[in-house]
């Protein structure tokens, strides 16, 4: 339907978008998002807010953020200049692949795009100089019902690109909890 293909990954709640762009004289046009293609996979997703974020350097971290029910806040995701890595933890209590993570790049060369559901924390690094990332967020931002979570954290053990010293991170984010302190949990 309207050029969207689906792609599972390792973590079925996750998925991957990807449109062929359809060229002429004009230049391109590709689709980002159809909510009737969504219906038929099952999948609610109201876009209530939409972010642009532009980071100026490669090692730009942003993240791992959620929101706790009632006011979880599922994500469809795609790079419009540059290069990250994507990377979802499972918050979901009661699933298989709980505390498991996710890690995808995205960029606009490959014309994709991430589905995180609520139940997942987020977090992705620049990979270039000049990175913009487009956000469609099914829920509006809830700050009593955000969390964070330590996007070092060794016991993760995720394969950054880059070492501590070289991220770019805010104070904030640098003070969040490491996975094995957290209680509050999807259910």
């Amino acid at each position: 339907m309207e050029g969207l293909e689906v792609q599972t990954l390792d973590i079925p709640a996750l998925k991957i978008f990807r449109a062929a762009p359809k060229q002429d004289l004009r230049g391109v046009v590709t689709p980002t998002f159809n909510r009737l293609f969504f219906e038929k996979l099952g999948i609610d997703f109201p876009i209530v807010h939409e972010n642009h974020c532009v980071s100026p350097r490669t090692g730009t971290v942003r993240g791992f953020h959620y929101q706790l029910p009632p006011h979880g806040q599922p994500k469809l995701i795609r790079v419009t200049h540059g290069r990250i890595l994507d990377v979802n933890i499972d918050l979901r209590k009661s699933s298989p692949t709980f505390g498991k993570y996710v890690q995808v790049e995205l960029s606009p060369d490959g014309w994709n795009q991430i589905l995180v559901p609520e139940g997942f924390a987020h977090c992705y690094c620049t990979l270039e100089d000049h990175t913009e990332v487009i956000f469609k967020l099914g829920s509006p931002f809830a700050p009593s019902f955000a969390r964070g979570l330590a996007w070092n954290d060794p016991d993760l053990q995720i394969p950054w690109p880059l070492s501590e010293d070289a991220a770019i991170v805010l104070e904030r984010d640098l003070q969040r909890p490491r996975f094995s302190t957290l209680t509050e949990w999807f259910p």
